[in-house]
């Protein structure tokens, strides 16, 4: 079990109680990782004294606050499980459903995503926001996106393997994974209400997520100028060509009468649509730059899965 934790003093007690007796029923050797984001309050102390009651509790201080994302990869990285289940620590992802998630990684699931069915919580950035950006990812970068899919997900240790592979810093987990692939099933939930304490969550921190995940996961949005561009110029040269034809050629038989200064606008538009045109066109390199600075593999192989003659 990987738990990031910022600040969750009010809401731990309760919520490992509630794991520990659900992971005790299962039969099966487990660890629980806490991974500490650099928190303020007395998260520290109430981790070190379950450590005294629970011997299979490992505690990952984070030397200062770095985010959930960076908290969720330490723990990933420390993990020495066959499957490793990522879930947050203040009771919002129901702990009873962890059997089901190892059912089905036991039944051939290399991955297991929650799905979280009911709004994340009032307003309308809480209810529609998920749907607006699933939409707008899959329309973007072209990758399909669960709505409500969560952190409340189950990995083996291929797609742990592979996922510690990928080096990139400003990362998404979730949309990491996704990108790898891997056999994967779905588990739907309601989410719970916090045990206790606030969301460490902004709306701040959560456009940063979105535009993260955007801007990691396909350079598309470089190439809107360009098509912008594109749209503009040939726009502004059909109109100027109908307007030297019309006015100059015709001696202007439709009564346009365009003025001089309505054709010095036509050519401002031009050049607008040439300059967005060439900034599309630099978006093209960029793109090309921008793949290699995140260095991913080429391909991922899974090993689980691959069969070898075992000839030479």
């Amino acid at each position: 079990m990987v738990i990031p934790a910022y600040n969750e003093a009010e809401a731990l007690p309760a919520f490992h109680i509630k794991l520990y007796d659900v992971l005790k029923n299962t039969n099966l050797t487990f660890e629980i990782i806490y991974c500490d984001d650099g928190s303020v309050d007395d998260t520290p102390k109430i981790i070190k004294s379950l450590q005294k009651d629970y011997s299979n509790i490992n505690y990952v201080r984070l030397s200062r606050n770095f985010g959930k994302e960076a908290a969720l990869t330490a723990g990933i990285a420390e993990a020495k499980g066959d499957a490793i289940i990522t879930m947050d620590a203040d009771s919002q992802h129901p702990v009873d459903l962890i059997p089901e998630f190892i059912a089905k990684w036991q039944s051939g699931a290399q991955v297991v995503i929650g799905i979280r069915v009911n709004p994340s919580g009032k307003g309308l950035l809480k209810n529609s926001g998920p749907k607006i950006f699933n939409k707008l990812f899959k329309a973007i970068t072209g990758q399909a996106v669960n709505i409500g899919s969560s952190d409340f997900r189950l990995i083996d240790r291929s797609v742990q393997s592979a996922f510690l592979e990928l080096p990139e810093n400003n990362r998404v987990t979730r949309s990491l994974i996704d990108w790898l692939g891997f056999d994967r099933e779905y588990i739907e939930f309601n989410a719970n209400d916090r045990d206790g304490g606030s969301p460490s969550y902004t709306r701040n921190m959560l456009f940063k997520l979105a535009t993260d995940s955007f801007i990691s996961s396909s350079p598309r949005p470089l190439y809107m100028f360009g098509w912008v561009g594109i749209f503009i110029t040939s726009c502004s040269l059909l109109l100027g060509l109908a307007v030297i034809i019309e006015q100059l050629i015709m001696n202007d038989p439709l009564s346009w009468k365009f003025t001089g200064n309505a054709m010095l606008g036509i050519l401002i538009v031009f050049l607008v649509g040439i300059v967005l045109l060439s900034l599309g066109l630099l978006s093209l390199y960029v793109s090309h730059i921008h793949t290699l600075s995140k260095r991913r593999p080429l391909y991922v192989i899974d090993r689980s899965k691959s069969i070898h003659s075992g000839k030479n």
